[in-house]
Parts: C-alpha cells; structure tokens; sequence
C-alpha cells in the first residue's frame, strides 16, 4: 500500500510540475480536435491531453473492473451448482446405506 501511496504522489508531483512548466510556455499552437480548429496556448493543450488520459484511464479501469466481476459472479454461480452436486451425490450415498 505504501508503494502505491508513493507511485501516486510521485506522479501527482509530476503533473504539478509539468503543468507549471507548460503554464509558463505562452506560444501558440494550433489544435485540431474532431470538427473543432482553434489556436490556443500549450498550457491549455497540455491541460485537455492529461484530462482526457484520465478520462480514458479511468474508463479502461472501470472496464477491467466490469469483467472482473462477471468472472467473479460466473465463478461463484459455478462453485454453487457444483456444491449442490456433491451434496445430492452425499445424500444418496447416505440413503442406501
């Protein structure tokens, strides 16, 4: 868990500075983006391109998340037949002894 802890306030710590770095470049780019075209400043592309990396990030992990938890579901609905199975085998053993 520390480790975690650590990766993460080492990389928010890296996009602080980053950022900061990028506020202070005041040139010019032009962005694309779909249908929109627009000249703005690398501050603010650099801003859209770490939001939208979170976005997709996050959206990746939910998904991960989703499958995860149909296998889970899929796994405990299996091991539930299966122990009602062993239980009927039981059963009958016991009835013909």
């Amino acid at each position: 868990m520390i480790k975690f802890w650590f990766y993460f306030i080492v990389f928010v710590f890296l996009a602080v500075v980053g950022l900061a770095i990028g506020s202070a470049n005041d040139a010019k780019v032009m962005f694309d983006f779909l249908f929109v075209q627009k000249e703005i400043p690398v501050a603010s592309v650099l801003v859209i391109g770490v939001i939208f990396g979170f976005i997709l990030g996050i959206y990746a992990s939910l998904l991960l998340c989703l499958k995860l938890w149909f296998r889970e579901k899929s796994a405990k609905s299996a091991l539930n037949k299966l122990k009602k199975e062993v239980d009927k085998q039981n059963d009958s053993k016991t009835a013909k002894e």
